[in-house]
């Protein structure tokens, strides 16, 4: 018996506790303001996601009682104040430098702001570092039975080959899908020239940022008390959730449903290669991917 078996014999509860509990209240955070005020004098930074799921980690970590639910929220913090530094930050660099970006991608995430390039790529780096503080802090917060199994220290060969496939389907499937379904003629050499050079790693940074959440801090916590199918299960549910939080108008709201999918099948490589870098890969791939065949037609840019 593996060390993830033998701590699924764990009660499972407190965890799937702390997870309903963050998605009641972040979901409360998220559509009380909609139903009661003017939907456009919603902070667009989710800010409250992030003040929500930090006032209950910060509850968790006062009782002791309330240890085992610390993983879980510690992961769901990660995701929302990550998030919000992603979407608020290009903005604060806008305003700082005193000027104004011409690419419209930003919008994608429902944000207002003149971000372009420069910006994306600072916040999604910033993003990164918020990601890696949070699980860092696992080690003080957590005892070693109860904290994630991330699954950074290990890229064998089974590895390697499920993110050569996995990327290469991607690739197949976005080349294969007719343009005009994704609203527009062609891709756009010229824009893809401008864009990519900052963009592309954008992307990238952003989907290592997620696969660290959804499947290393959020699945390699609930994989310590409960089997393994289950704890899969639960964090893809989640990341759909997230996405439909974040996503919640727009052109690329029919699509987030799709999210929960991804996130299990990325959930299912990761725990059968016992490494998180498959999915990284796959997800970056993926992220850049869709910047470079769907976003610009749906969104006009």
């Amino acid at each position: 018996m593996n060390s993830l078996q033998a701590a699924s014999a764990k009660p499972w509860w407190p965890a799937a506790s702390a997870l309903l509990v963050a998605t009641a209240v972040l979901g409360a955070a998220l559509l009380i303001p909609l139903a009661f005020s003017d939907p456009n004098g919603v902070d667009p930074y989710m800010v409250r996601l992030s003040i929500g799921s930090s006032v209950l980690l910060v509850v968790c970590c006062v009782f002791r009682r309330t240890q085992a639910m610390r993983p879980v929220l510690l992961a769901v913090v990660a995701a929302t104040v990550s998030f919000t530094v992603l979407s608020a930050l290009p903005q604060l660099i806008v305003d700082v430098m005193g000027q104004r970006a011409t690419s419209g991608y930003w919008h994608v995430l429902g944000v207002t702001s003149p971000a372009g390039d420069f910006e994306v790529f600072w916040a999604s780096v910033a993003q990164l570092v918020v990601t890696a503080a949070a699980a860092a802090l696992a080690l003080p917060l957590l005892p070693r039975d109860l904290r994630p199994h991330l699954r950074l220290g290990r890229f064998g060969g089974g590895a390697l080959l499920a993110a050569v496939l996995g990327t290469a389907v991607l690739v197949a499937v976005v080349m294969a899908l007719p343009a005009t379904w994704l609203g527009r003629l062609a891709l756009q050499p010229i824009a893809l020239g401008r864009d990519m050079p900052l963009l592309g790693p954008a992307n990238a940074l952003q989907g290592l940022a997620q696969e660290v959440q959804f499947r290393g801090m959020l699945m390699g916590s609930l994989e310590r008390v409960m089997p393994q199918r289950f704890a899969n299960l639960s964090q893809a549910c989640f990341f759909g959730l997230a996405h439909l939080a974040v996503n919640y108008e727009g052109p690329v709201g029919p699509f987030v449903p799709v999210t929960i999918g991804v996130g299990l099948l990325l959930g299912w490589v990761v725990q059968r290669t016992n490494s998180l870098w498959p999915a990284i890969v796959i997800h970056a791939a993926a992220d850049v991917l869709i910047a470079v065949g769907v976003l610009p037609g749906l969104y006009g840019f």
